[in-house]
């Protein structure tokens, strides 16, 4: 009886100190999963919300990126209207800047034969008035010449006012004045630095002064700054409305494009304005990173940003504070940890 009761209570003990460790378990595994300690060293961890994706950096990783973080300050901006900007090919141009040189080169061949045969008539005239040591046949050819010259010089002057009035009916003043003066728009054209568009509104009607200057969108999903010259005497032939000529820096668009600009026009709309460098492009979207958290930030879509006066303004975007710098090493952080998360999953 004694050994059989001496084993019963070995039995018990050893199914107490069981049920004591499966439980401890237990509460261990609770824990874990619960709160998982990032690993020693790690410097990103992805995480995702209910609405936004993002990641989480510790200081040594935020300074070795070049993180640095900004206002997105509350603000309201016009409505775009959308406006299609074509870029025109140069040769009627150059056809025009080139009729307008010869017709000037020939003004002042003209001008010069008219001043010399007006100094041969002078000299030959005083000769013939100085007891007559010219002959009247030799003072009536001088003055043949002289007017001869006139009228050529006179018509030679009209075929310059007539190719400069010509490149004014295609093109307008302003281009037309720095075509014949050489200046810089006119070499920056000629020489392909600059390109010349015609912008026209495609929805909505053209505000009443059109802006300095306009954000276009390139084929490679960046924008390019183009400059306002002047209006151009000539409509637009597809939409009928008056077309503006600007000018835009040459690299990234290529002769005969029609690409995408936007002018301010509609009514105002409200949002927030972000410093130039906030934004990113990643599938076919515009990003910004705001921090939600010191070292934790959240990848938020800027849909619909448009340039603005040192920086971007997107609409709907509310004030927070966002990655002003290194926001490409952002995402990068973030796609290697959720990398890195799904591997550690399996």
């Amino acid at each position: 009886m004694k050994r059989k009761h001496t084993l019963g209570a070995a039995a018990t003990a050893t199914l107490l100190a069981v049920l004591a460790g499966l439980a401890g378990l237990s509460a261990w595994r609770a824990h874990s999963e619960a709160a998982p300690p990032a690993a020693a060293g790690e410097a990103a961890r992805a995480h995702e919300t209910d609405t936004e994706p993002g990641v989480s950096l510790d200081q040594e990783a935020r300074e070795r990126a070049g993180i640095e973080t900004a206002d997105a300050r509350a603000s309201e901006a016009q409505a775009p209207t959308l406006a299609i900007a074509t870029v025109l090919p140069m040769q009627e141009l150059i056809d025009a800047a080139a009729s307008i040189a010869n017709a000037r080169a020939q003004a002042e061949r003209a001008d010069a034969a008219l001043e010399a045969s007006r100094r041969d008539h002078e000299r030959v005239k005083g000769l013939h008035a100085l007891e007559r040591n010219a002959s009247d046949r030799a003072l009536e050819s001088a003055e043949a010449a002289w007017r001869a010259d006139a009228a050529g010089a006179q018509a030679a002057g009209a075929a310059l006012q007539a190719a400069q009035a010509s490149a004014r009916a295609r093109w307008g003043a302003a281009l037309t004045q720095s075509m014949v003066t050489r200046g810089g728009l006119w070499l920056d054209l000629e020489a392909g630095r600059q390109l010349l568009l015609r912008v026209t509104a495609a929805s909505g009607p053209a505000p009443v002064v059109m802006p300095a200057s306009m954000d276009v969108e390139l084929a490679s999903e960046s924008h390019r700054r183009a400059r306002l010259i002047a209006q151009s005497p000539t409509s637009d032939p597809r939409v009928q409305g008056p077309a503006y000529f600007y000018a835009m820096d040459g690299l990234g668009a290529a002769v005969g494009q029609t690409l995408q600009a936007h002018i301010a026009s509609g009514a105002k709309q409200s949002g927030a304005w972000l410093p130039a460098g906030a934004l990113l492009w990643w599938q076919g979207r515009q990003w910004a990173y705001v921090e939600e958290a010191p070292g934790r930030f959240e990848r938020r879509e800027a849909a619909d940003a448009r340039r603005v006066e040192g920086g971007w303004f997107v609409p709907g975007f509310k004030p927070a504070r966002v990655a002003s710098r290194g926001a490409q090493s952002l995402l990068s952080q973030e796609l290697r940890a959720a990398i890195k998360l799904g591997e550690d999953d399996k």
